[in-house]
């Protein structure tokens, strides 16, 4: 979390900023103001969906320290991983039920605001302040399917653990997540780069090294399990 600077405390929770999102949006002022608050209203979507992460995590009594803001997503750090199958299953899933529980609850009072032409307009565009709005409430859907992916570091992936650990233990069913976690960054670095998109290939990196983290991390607690039956 080096290089992050701290906006505001929420629930006791420290919501940071990485010196890198700074650069995300000078460049997209650069594309103009609606631009500029399309990316800002998203990480506000994306700061709540940690929260609802971190307020479960605190229900089943893990600390949360904080939440940094990264051009690519949030990162919400929590002082250990949950005991039970169970436990992750509801502190994964929380996130992703807060982004389509806004679909949901708003979609009647957006589509009466907007009308159907604007709401269901495609492309997404932020070309004017309807669309704009527009294109601020579907992401929400984007982030609840992106992040449902069924691979580490992805929510889903931490879904998929912990559906499989009760069946199959906590290291093999880290290991099915962590290689679905690869495929999945090399599909989009193999999107990225034919389509130029240098925003899909630096997610693509992120998606391959915390998945590759994450691996190391479950070893390492096995490799702890083992050593302390071993005393």
């Amino acid at each position: 979390m080096r290089g992050s600077v701290k906006l505001f405390n929420i629930f006791g929770i420290s919501i940071n900023i990485h010196v890198t999102f700074l650069f995300l949006l000078v460049f997209f002022f650069l594309g103009g103001i609606r631009w500029l608050v399309l990316v800002v209203g998203v990480f506000c979507f994306v700061t709540l969906h940690e929260i609802c992460h971190s307020l479960m995590a605190r229900y089943y009594g893990i600390e949360v320290r904080q939440i940094t803001l990264y051009p690519i997503g949030g990162v919400a750090s929590m002082s250990s991983i949950p005991e039970k199958p169970v436990q992750e299953f509801f502190i994964s899933i929380a996130g992703p039920l807060f982004n389509l529980a806004v679909v949901v609850i708003f979609y009647i009072p957006i589509k009466s605001l907007l009308g159907p032409e604007v709401l269901f307009h495609r492309p997404l565009s932020a070309a004017t302040w309807p669309l704009t709005l527009s294109y601020l409430y579907w992401i929400n859907l984007m982030l609840a399917v992106f992040n449902l992916i069924p691979a580490f570091p992805m929510d889903g992936g931490r879904v998929l653990r912990s559906l499989l650990a009760g069946k199959i233990g906590y290291g093999k069913a880290t290991k099915i997540a962590v290689g679905l976690g690869h495929i999945f960054a090399v599909v989009f670095a193999y999107f990225g780069i034919i389509n130029y998109n240098i925003i899909l290939v630096a997610i693509a990196v992120f998606i391959y090294t915390a998945a590759s983290n994450e691996g190391r991390l479950a070893d390492a607690i096995e490799a702890w399990k083992k050593f302390k039956i071993g005393e």
